[in-house]
Order: C-alpha cells, then sequence, then structure tokens
C-alpha cells in the first residue's frame, strides 16, 4: 500500500501534537507552580516600590558582613523601611539563592503550625520562583502546604515585591507560623534551615511587626525590650515580647545562634513617628536589622581560637581634641602597634569615655568637665582594630540623654558594637552577648562613680547571663581616681561578682593602673589605666596596660601589654621599660608567687 507524502506529513506533525501534549500535561501535573496558580503580591503597583525606594535611607556598610538573615516589618506604612533594608543589601543581590520568608499566621488558619506554599508569586517586578527543593524538606519535617492561607496572609504578600526587586534572581519560600507553634517546633524548623543553609546561600527573614496600641513613648520603651532580647539571644524572653510572632522571630535567633551571627540593629520606629502624628495613641512600631557574620569578630586563626583585647580609658576631646586638630588622628596611634599575632582580634575592646554626638557637639548644662566625641574621630579607631565599647561610665551622659541616645546611635551607624547603661544604672543595656562561631561571649558593663549600684540587682543579672553564655567579661567603672590599690569595698564587689559567675573582671576610672587579683582562679584587673587622654601631668596617669585573652576549649591564656603615652600619643613599652613595669604590677599585687612570676613574664595561665 503506497502512503501519500501528505499523510505522511500529517501524521508527523499528529505525532508531535501528541508528544507535546504528553510533555504539557506532565509538566502540568508535575509543577502546578508554572501553569495552574500564581500568587499575587500584594500591592500590585510598581510605583508603589519605586516611591519607596526613593526615600532618605540610612546607609551602612555591610561590605566586610555576611548577612545571613533580617528583620523588616509588614505594615506598608514602613515601606520605606523595608526599602530602607533591602537597598543596603543591593550589593549582595547575585550572593543569594533563595530568600526564605517567615511570619506569622494572623487569622491561625490552616491544619497545622507551620504553613507554607511551592507556588510562585507574581510582583510587579516579575515571576518569584518558589524554591521546591526546601519546600519539599519543610513538607517532611512536618509543615504543610496550603496556598490559599499563603496567599492572603499580609505578611508574606506585602515583602515579596521587595525581594523580586532586590533579588532577580533568587528563589523563595514562605513560612508562616501559628501562635501556637510550640518551642520544639521553632527549634526544630530553625535546625532544618540551618542544615539547608551549609548547602546553599540562603538568606532567611523575619516578617514581623513590633509593639501594638501603645502611645510613641510607651512603644519605643517596649521596643528597647525586644531589641535587647534579640541582641542577647535571650529565648526566654521572648514569648513575653510585644511582638506580632515570638515564633518567627524565634525560629531567626535560633539560626542565627547556629551561624554563629550576632543582631545588627538599622532602624527602630512606629507609625506615630512616620505620619508625624505624635499624639497618636494606638501605633505600631517596626524595627530593622540584620543577622551578621561580621568580619571583624571572626578573623579567626582557627575555628577554636578566640582572641580579646581589652584597653583602658579612651577620650577624644578637650587637649586630645586639640592634637588631632593640630597633627591629625593618626598622630595619637601612628607609633602604636601590637605584635602580628594580636594584630587581628575576634574583639577589641575599650572604655569611651564621653557621649559620641553630631561633630562632637556640647548641649546644655555646661559642666566643668565635659566630654563630647565628633563621630569622624571615633570612626578613626576601626583602623586600629576597635570593635566594641564599654559606654557604662561617668561621662556618658555629659550632654544628657540626648548625647547618650546619639551615642547609641552613632555607635550603630559606625558600625562599632556596644555595653552599658549610664552612671549607677543596671537594666538590658548592661548585658550584650556575642555569638562567636558556636560560642557565647557575655559582654556586662557597670559603673559606679557618682554613688553605689544596686549590688543585688547586678548579681542577679550577673547569675542569669551565666547560664547562657559560655565565657563572661564584666567590665566595671570603678574606684578612686589616682590611687594605685583598689580600696576594700570595690574588692568586696569584685568577689561576689566572681561568685556570681564572672570568668574575668576589666575595671576602670582611676586613670592609673591599679594592682592584678586572682579570686576563685578568675582574674580581676581593677583598673587597666588611661589609653588615650590627656592627663599630662604625671607618669602614672601617662600609662596602662592592655590585656589580651587568648580563649581555647574554654582554657584561658592572659597576655599583658604595658603601654606609655606621651601628650597623648602611645606607644607600648619594650625591653627594660616593660619588664620594670610587670615588676612593679607584681610588686603592688597580693596574689601567689606563681602568679606573681607569670606577671613578670607577661604571661598568665589560668588553670
Amino acid at each position: 500500500m503506497k502512503i501519500s507524502k501528505k499523510l505522511i506529513i500529517s501524521l508527523s506533525i499528529l505525532s508531535l501534537s501528541i508528544a507535546g501534549l504528553i510533555i504539557f500535561s506532565s509538566l502540568y501535573f508535575h509543577n502546578k507552580t508554572k501553569f495552574n496558580f500564581l500568587h499575587n503580591a500584594n500591592p500590585m503597583d510598581e510605583n508603589f516600590y519605586d516611591t519607596a525606594f526613593k526615600f532618605n535611607k540610612k546607609q551602612i556598610n555591610l561590605a566586610n558582613y555576611n548577612v545571613i538573615a533580617g528583620i523588616i516589618p509588614h505594615h506598608l506604612l514602613a515601606a520605606d523601611l523595608i526599602a530602607e533594608f533591602f537597598s543596603n543589601l543591593y550589593t549582595k543581590q547575585d550572593k543569594y539563592e533563595t530568600v526564605v520568608l517567615l511570619g506569622p499566621n494572623h487569622f491561625n488558619e490552616g491544619n497545622a503550625d507551620i504553613i507554607t506554599s511551592g507556588y510562585d508569586w507574581h510582583t510587579p517586578c516579575g515571576i518569584l520562583n518558589s524554591d521546591t527543593d526546601i519546600f519539599r524538606q519543610i513538607i517532611q519535617l512536618g509543615g504543610k502546604a496550603d496556598k490559599d492561607t499563603i496567599n492572603k496572609e499580609h505578611s508574606i504578600n506585602s515583602e515579596v515585591s521587595f525581594i523580586k526587586k532586590v533579588f532577580p534572581r533568587a528563589e523563595f519560600l514562605p513560612i508562616i507560623l501559628k501562635s501556637t507553634t510550640t518551642k520544639a517546633e521553632v527549634d526544630a524548623l530553625a535546625e532544618k534551615l540551618y542544615s539547608v543553609s551549609q548547602n546553599k546561600n540562603i538568606l532567611v527573614l523575619a516578617s514581623v511587626d513590633f509593639s501594638h496600641y501603645k502611645d510613641s513613648l510607651t512603644a519605643q520603651e517596649y521596643d528597647q525590650t525586644s531589641i535587647s532580647a534579640i541582641k542577647n539571644f535571650d529565648f526566654e524572653k521572648l514569648n513575653g515580647l510585644d511582638i506580632d510572632s515570638w515564633q518567627s522571630i524565634g525560629v531567626l535567633l535560633k539560626f542565627s545562634e547556629l551561624s554563629g551571627a550576632s543582631f545588627k540593629l538599622l532602624n527602630n520606629s512606629n507609625s506615630a513617628i512616620l505620619s508625624g502624628k505624635s499624639d497618636l495613641q494606638q501605633t505600631t512600631s517596626y524595627v530593622t536589622g540584620y543577622f551578621i557574620k561580621n568580619n571583624n569578630f571572626n578573623n579567626k586563626q582557627t575555628d577554636d581560637i578566640f582572641k580579646l583585647l581589652f584597653f583602658g580609658d579612651i577620650m577624644l576631646d578637650r587637649h586630645v581634641r586639640e592634637k588631632i586638630n593640630k597633627d591629625g588622628f593618626n598622630y595619637l596611634l601612628e607609633n602604636f602597634q601590637m605584635p602580628e599575632e594580636w594584630q587581628k582580634t575576634d574583639i577589641q575592646m575599650a572604655n569611651l569615655e564621653g557621649a559620641v554626638t553630631a561633630s562632637g557637639a556640647h548641649y546644655k548644662p555646661e559642666m566643668s568637665i565635659d566630654f563630647a566625641f565628633d563621630p569622624k574621630d571615633v570612626m578613626q579607631l576601626k583602623n586600629y582594630n576597635f570593635n566594641f565599647f564599654d559606654i557604662s561610665n561617668n561621662h556618658i551622659t555629659d550632654q544628657g540623654l540626648q548625647g547618650f541616645d546619639e551615642t547609641r546611635n552613632n555607635l550603630d551607624e559606625l558600625g562599632f558594637n556596644y555595653v552599658g547603661c549610664a552612671d549607677r544604672k543596671v537594666d538590658e543595656c548592661s548585658v550584650k552577648i556575642i555569638n562567636l562561631q558556636n560560642k557565647k561571649v557575655a559582654m556586662l558593663a557597670y559603673s559606679m562613680v557618682y554613688g553605689s549600684l544596686d549590688e543585688e540587682k547586678i548579681l542577679t543579672q550577673i547569675k542569669a547571663v551565666r547560664e547562657k553564655a559560655d565565657l563572661v567579661i564584666v567590665n566595671m567603672h570603678w574606684g578612686v581616681e589616682y590611687e594605685s590599690q583598689a580600696r576594700s569595698n570595690i574588692k568586696s564587689l569584685a568577689h561576689n561578682i566572681v561568685d556570681a559567675g564572672a570568668d574575668i573582671i576589666i575595671g576602670h576610672h582611676p586613670h592609673v593602673v591599679q594592682e592584678v587579683e586572682f579570686y576563685q582562679g578568675k582574674p580581676i584587673f581593677y583598673s587597666l589605666g588611661n589609653f588615650i587622654f590627656d592627663q599630662y601631668f604625671s607618669r602614672e596617669t601617662q600609662e596602662g596596660v592592655a590585656v589580651g585573652l587568648t580563649w581555647q576549649n574554654d582554657k584561658i591564656k592572659i597576655d599583658l601589654f604595658p603601654y606609655y603615652s606621651e601628650y597623648s600619643q602611645v606607644q607600648l613599652m619594650t625591653s627594660e621599660k616593660k619588664q620594670k613595669f610587670l615588676e612593679w604590677l607584681t610588686d603592688i599585687s597580693d596574689i601567689s608567687e606563681e602568679y606573681k612570676e607569670q606577671i613578670r613574664e607577661g604571661k598568665i595561665i589560668i588553670h
């Protein structure tokens, strides 16, 4: 039988059509995301997002940070804050393969505590594709797919366009959590995301609004409590915070803790501030910030060796300011160089003896001794590896509460970490917990110059922190100026602080070096003396000692680095001068012969 050429062509076309239909059907049933359903962003107006990105924004340098997670609001009154958060990540837009977005299940709908969706998202910036691999892993963990519940959840649909705009090539996965989600489920989800992050570059975000239905000032007070808990990874306080999804923040904190990250605040505001209605009585407040693996804290030689370096008082006003104006900032430290093994540290810390205000402004009422520092000068300290400040001292409020608030804001913007409240105050600001890889270092700071502290409150705080941290360091601003021996009341408090759980005490304020003590095997440095100051009237006020801690496998080795200054220009002591200083420090310290010998060598082993 002879088949016509025309029939052959027709059969070929039919075969191709059937094959195409089979392929289409296969795709349809195995990937409905592409052909059956798309979630929609809200709003679907590209101009809305373009406008949000046009507002003036706080710019921070994240170039040296590995940003692994972050917090953003979902209330669209705060669209400019959301845009601000993402605009600082533009330089990292090709870094992330997937953005995972956590949020509250506002209506507690659906048949599981953890709900997700594997469908793609239609946004005005293009299609945001689902990460079906992570989706499957969340389902295996016990999460449920529920496109309808996800579709109307505003903690998700308000964010997807920002994500697509800034990360155009990244995939996406939404996860919402009911208010009934347990701590065990929170931890399991965080551990799953951490496991995923070992093989894929992911950014985990929590879309969470903070305090609700309060006036602006009260909202800010509640927010400070929440921010402090987040910075300190205080899981016990999470459930009591005024936020709309402690579970979402809990997953974020656990994931960041496992990743060895620290929290960097970007902004904190509320609807009264953003709308310009200061008398608004029922506000919603917003917090934005990043969880970062900060290179400043993790310039590590090995994974289990940590180096922490402590200095005494830094003051950048008065005659020091005159030196900077005349010879430039580098005049102060151009002759100061640590040994090579101490030029990279995880934490390098000093007591910052004054407020950091706009251009170093002084505010009324004026005082005879009144310090304020220009942020530009403080920034220069980064060039000499400083990344952490104790701000709990008698000069931090020289410019009033305005100066104290400016100090914290300016240090945040400059990228420094810090701890401490005003003199004689014990509060959330007295504690900062830093993650170094898989270890927690707790920094606490107190000042008792113009009166006594609430000792019971201090000891209670230290005991609570002891249960959470691997290393507890207490910084104390105390004692009598220009005396080389600590008084009995100071020593009694020091012993109680050690009994409460401190591993080491770092002291300052006397402006001279004081003795070293070992109580219950824990080192107490009662005063490190001045580092950068303008007290040129004696040799003692122009000498100090830096304390270097090497922490490995929970064992501590201490290196001592005596230094001296001439008219605020600092340099390390060497040879005979160094040995004379260490002999003097040994003589004034009431310690065992074993420790005396180690101090003479400038190297101490803590058993």
